[in-house]
């Protein structure tokens, strides 16, 4: 049912059932004149606690600085144990080398280590690129985006990595779009420098 027809129908529904909250009067009995409604204002934000203002919790506002205080981590270094950061030289070594293969093999053995590690989803994406597998690559840099949540550096690069995927698979305005979602981070990312 459309909520215009709904209204009308909860009106008419409240105003019967107004008339019954009143009890009936006795013979000789006068019940007194119905309140006057007062006029509802919006309490203000912190107020609105049954506690006494003494014991109300303060609300705090988030800063509103341009700059973010701490930025997110840039590189693998900054987040990956130093196993996982030997297999992911290992395996950028093997990238370098065209030897594709390889190199993934060893990232899937750095996820099976950290397997919520976004830098690793990403470095596996562009070896996939590497391999011509677009529809991995664009799959395996989504995947880094939902594990890097508000990381604009890692965001930014996946996108491009997204980009490049469909450009390979000859989808030109997802490409655009992709295009134009990693320079969205890249300006993010800015706020940081």
């Amino acid at each position: 049912m459309h909520l215009r027809m709904l209204l009308p129908t909860l009106a008419v529904g409240m105003l019967v059932l107004s008339g019954c909250s009143q009890m009936p009067s006795l013979p000789g009995q006068q019940l007194p004149p119905p309140a006057k409604p007062k006029a509802e204002e919006p309490e203000p934000i912190g107020k609105t606690s049954p506690l006494p203002p003494a014991e109300q919790p303060e609300i705090t506002r988030p800063p509103t600085s341009a700059k973010p205080s701490e930025p997110p981590p840039r590189s693998p270094k900054e987040v990956s144990s130093s196993a996982v950061m030997s297999l992911i030289d290992s395996a950028d070594k093997f990238a370098r080398e065209g030897e594709w293969d390889r190199a993934a093999a060893l990232l899937e053995r750095a996820l099976n280590i950290e397997p919520r590690n976004p830098f690793l989803y990403q470095r596996l994406a562009a070896v996939r690129l590497g391999q011509k597998q677009p529809q991995q690559a664009e799959a395996l840099a989504g995947k880094s985006n939902s594990l890097a949540r508000r990381n604009p550096f890692i965001r930014g690069d996946n996108w491009e990595l997204i980009a490049e995927a469909r450009r390979l698979s000859g989808n030109a305005s997802g490409q655009k779009k992709a295009m134009d979602k990693a320079e969205q981070y890249r300006l993010q990312s800015a706020a940081y420098q």
